[in-house]
């Protein structure tokens, strides 16, 4: 069969495509991010699956598969389900959609299509009735396999709504599989029985074709996240999608963050005009939220570190703080958040302490490295060359290797007010203080350069970032725990 082309479209659409994706990608294995993002991705924006890979994925289990791929076969206890419809089933199971009361449990091949089903297709649910939960294992199989299928058959005289392209539906069948209903959308589907609708003469109007409708099918593993950055082009949002939701593999992870060639890819990927035209969507349980992106916050995220370390640390206010780009904020939030850690918990439940665990320094750590790369970028955008350097990892392992045991009330105590001067700007009262540690510490420890050389720069946010990622090392060395993200 023919290549498989899909274009960027409304943010829906390219939300349901990138969960497509996501299957796709689960079902060609291991490598399956790097062959979705280095050869179906295309820098122009497009998708294109190779005809032969897509007609062996609609396929069931034991028919031939292209040479070149590995990928994971369907169950033999399920021989006539589609490869799609097995990969769907998984993905989705591998990504929480279950019955609360399978959680934990160990379940097998049927039973996961049915807490899979039961978590989907219930009146509440993602797609409410699209399928019935009463059907038994065969229907239910059935319903999978229909519902992933190929455009074979093509009608002149119909095109899908969606891709544009001829399609040939059954208008006498159910209008569940041939229209986009609200049993696919909640919130944007049509009914006939609601207003308003685009029911006109009783006929639906929005007719999808076979491939888009097994597109919409996958929303639900992008709307999970709450979120999805949507752009004109089906590249970028594959990679920061994932950068955000921290869901990139081991192997893409690390070939993303060596960020020269991911750099390249997106930036030519990703025009001038491109940056004017990204959106940010929010999902909540009743409605859905939109937000322009400006070209500044654009150019940001298209920086994997920034990406990356958002989605590390994963906190619901660094996203808005982020999005109504107030970068300058981010110094109070760090501050907050150490001085928890250092009182052993987040006792007034402030919602700007962005750790979960007070012996999980990391999130802190991560946030410290994020303002400081925000501030960088920035000074580089606005042409200035003020901006200091600061070498995070040294000031974290002169921390490691500091004279301060904060199990000791008296060094606690010094830690607090180290803290509390740092936030004041204090700069001389903080270099004293330090000084005194080290002179009168019984082990000749000398002053670290690197802390030395912050007391050298007229930037009173670069001074506390250095001081910041100092007492952060400090709570992080007395936990043993990795100090979060490396550059």
């Amino acid at each position: 069969m023919q290549d498989i082309e899909i274009y960027p479209a409304s943010w829906y659409y390219n939300a349901c495509v990138q969960g497509f994706l996501e299957v796709l990608a689960y079902g060609l294995g291991e490598k399956g991010e790097e062959i979705v993002a280095g050869k179906i991705l295309r820098e122009d924006g497009r998708a294109v699956i190779p005809g032969n890979l897509m007609d062996a994925a609609f396929k069931p289990r034991g028919t031939p598969f292209p040479d070149g791929y590995v990928f994971r076969e369907v169950p033999g206890e399920l021989p006539a389900l589609k490869r799609i419809g097995w990969w769907w089933v998984e993905k989705s199971y591998d990504m929480g959609f279950m019955r609360k009361e399978d959680r934990g449990k160990s379940l097998n091949e049927v039973e996961k299509i049915e807490t899979v089903a039961r978590s989907l297709f219930h009146k509440n649910a993602n797609y409410p009735n699209l399928a019935q939960l009463t059907w038994d294992l065969t229907k239910k199989l059935s319903f999978i396999n229909n519902w992933f299928a190929l455009e074979e058959a093509r009608d002149p005289s119909l095109s899908c709504s969606f891709c544009g392209r001829q399609c040939n539906p059954d208008l006498d069948g159910s209008v569940y599989e041939t229209s986009f209903t609200r049993s696919l959308s909640i919130h944007l589907g049509n009914s006939p029985a609601v207003f308003p609708n685009l029911f006109w003469d009783t006929r639906p109007d929005l007719i999808m074709c076979k491939q888009c409708r097994s597109y919409f099918l996958c929303f639900h593993l992008v709307s999970k996240n709450k979120f999805f950055i949507n752009s004109d082009s089906l590249l970028v949002n594959w990679h920061l999608n994932r950068l955000l939701t921290g869901r990139t593999g081991r192997i893409g992870h690390k070939t993303l963050l060596s960020a020269m060639q991911y750099d390249r890819q997106l930036r030519r990927a990703v025009g001038s005009w491109g940056l004017q035209n990204m959106e940010l969507l929010i999902f909540t349980q009743d409605s859905v939220e939109y937000y322009p992106i400006s070209a500044q916050l654009a150019h940001l995220l298209l920086i994997p570190r920034v990406s990356s370390l958002i989605g590390q640390i994963a906190n619901d206010r660094i996203w808005e703080i982020i999005l109504r780009e107030r970068f300058d904020y981010l110094p109070t939030v760090i501050y907050k958040s150490l001085r928890a850690l250092l009182k052993g918990g987040n006792n007034e439940k402030d919602p700007e302490v962005v750790y979960k665990d007070v012996t999980n320094v990391a999130p802190v750590i991560n946030l410290i490295h994020l303002y400081y790369t925000i501030r960088q970028q920035l000074a580089r955008n606005e042409g200035g060359t003020s901006m200091g350097y600061l070498n995070l990892k040294a000031i974290q392992a002169a921390a490691a290797e500091a004279p301060v045991d904060l199990n000791s009330n008296l060094d606690k105590n010094l830690v607090y007010r180290l803290l509390e001067l740092t936030r004041l700007n204090k700069k001389t009262e903080v270099y004293h203080l330090l000084l005194r540690l080290y002179l009168t510490s019984g082990d000749n420890k000398q002053f670290p350069a690197s802390l030395a050389s912050l007391f050298a720069t007229s930037d009173s946010e670069l001074f506390k970032t250095g001081i910041y990622t100092f007492i952060a090392g400090l709570k992080a060395n007395e936990n043993d725990e990795p100090q979060g993200e490396n550059d």
